[in-house]
């Protein structure tokens, strides 16, 4: 039977959450209440899950769960009785869904060791729903482990935070995240490299972007930007008319600008193409030897910044596009 990947083996590159998991599992000392916290797609979810078969599975060894049995099975297609899923409604968890979950949580085991509350999004519950599941984590049944996943854990009651054990999860290393992405994507070793540069330590992300559509914005954005030195203000000004309408757009432009520009410092003063999020091209920042100046570049860097500081206090993009091309086309 093939296994469905809800082990503690199944998770790469969080050895010290893990472990702490692993620990207290075999000591027999799990706490009621857990607070995974760290950044979206990075991997708790799927660390909850391991802990719920880890907890349910009926042949559970050091590695946690068997991934095989009926029960790990059940879990990884969120089909077990015992384990439960808290998930926003619309923008929030809202009071009603608590009071479902408190009904179903004061009942015995169906068929597991334990029931499992997952909640995805706790930073979504709201000041009615947060007090009312303070009361659950107050009084606990003894037979609930209860998992609370966020991205946002400063947004949490201080007193919900106070009642569950905090474990935080770190973004994957680069390196460990391009090996994944080679492996389950199938990838080159290039274009992992540039997924994991992208998606920033985080699991979800890498395996969820379009690389090519990744790489045509890129190509679009370097292009315009690169192509502004040879235009006249006019034709420069005629390029802001892409944006006047698309903010959306604009963001990504200031994103992307950045990434480039941060490459250039990269390969000016270490040249390490595995440091750059994007190592090919032959733009105009690409070689060491074709960079005007350290200084220019970080100059080039603060306009983007303050292009993004402006768009954040609402000035209009047309404004700042328009500023920011002039400006940038001149060096």
């Amino acid at each position: 039977m093939e296994p469905c990947n809800v082990s503690f083996a199944s998770i790469v590159g969080h050895d010290r959450p893990i472990g702490i998991l692993k620990r207290v599992l075999e000591n027999n000392a799990l706490a009621h209440a857990y607070l995974f916290s760290g950044e979206q797609g990075i991997g708790k979810k799927m660390t909850a899950f391991a802990l719920a078969a880890a907890v349910n599975c009926r042949d559970a060894g050091p590695g946690g769960g068997c991934s095989v049995c009926l029960s790990c099975r059940k879990i990884a297609s969120k089909g077990h009785p015992d384990v439960h899923f808290l998930v926003p409604d619309g923008d929030e968890i809202k009071i009603e869904q608590i009071r479902q979950m408190q009904d179903q949580l004061v009942l015995k085991p169906f068929e597991g060791t334990k029931k499992v509350l997952i909640v995805d999004g706790a930073e979504s519950l709201n000041a009615v729903s947060s007090n009312a599941f303070l009361k659950t984590l107050e009084e606990p049944p003894g037979d609930v482990v209860i998992v609370l996943i966020t991205a946002m854990p400063q947004s949490l009651l201080t007193t919900i935070r106070s009642r569950c054990q905090e474990i935080r999860f770190h973004p994957l290393p680069r390196h460990t995240l391009a090996q994944v992405l080679m492996k389950k994507r199938l990838l080159s070793e290039e274009d992992a490299w540039f997924l994991a540069a992208l998606a920033q330590g985080s699991m979800g992300r890498g395996l969820e972007m379009d690389i090519e559509q990744e790489k045509a914005d890129r190509k679009e954005v370097i292009g315009l930007l690169s192509g502004l030195s040879s235009l006249g203000p006019g034709e420069v000004l005629a390029r802001t008319e892409f944006f006047l309408k698309d903010r959306e757009r604009f963001e990504r432009l200031l994103m992307i600008g950045v990434e480039w520009l941060r490459d250039a410092v990269v390969s000016c003063v270490n040249g390490d193409n595995r440091l750059l999020v994007y190592a090919r091209g032959d733009d105009r920042y690409r070689q060491c030897d074709e960079l005007p100046s350290l200084q220019r570049i970080l100059s080039d860097l603060e306009l983007f910044f303050k292009s993004r500081v402006l768009l954040d206090r609402r000035v209009s993009v047309q404004l700042v596009a328009e500023n920011l091309f002039l400006k940038f086309g001149k060096r």
